[in-house]
């Protein structure tokens, strides 16, 4: 999934390169299994701090009692609406979804 969104600069050594865009691949593919939609367009600072929004979710509805792998975007019947990371939707910006991931975060943390 890697693209040329991914800020390499351009005296980076090729294998630091080749570093950085393992990384970003790692960290899509983490997103995707969580079922964070990518249009691709995603800059690399964009995917770090969706991933850590997205761990951040994980780690609270896991202090939370929430089970992983029945409250997901696609289970047709969550044990909790709470513990259910919000779907991106189709013209959502990366900062409006960050936005609501850290307030079902939040919500989930209050209780």
């Amino acid at each position: 999934m890697a693209n040329q969104h991914w800020e390499t600069p351009a005296d980076e050594p090729a294998a630091r390169s080749e570093e950085r865009e393992l990384v970003r691949e790692e960290l899509e593919g983490r997103l995707f299994e969580s079922g964070v939609m990518l249009t691709g367009a995603e800059s690399d600072d964009q995917i770090v701090r969706l991933a850590d929004a997205v761990e951040a979710f994980d780690a609270a509805r896991a202090r939370a009692g929430g089970d992983s792998m029945v409250n997901t975007p696609s289970s047709s019947s969550p044990d909790d609406p709470r513990f259910v990371l919000p779907t991106r939707r189709d013209d959502e910006s990366v900062e409006r979804y960050l936005l609501r991931i850290r307030q079902c975060t939040e919500a989930m943390v209050r209780g």
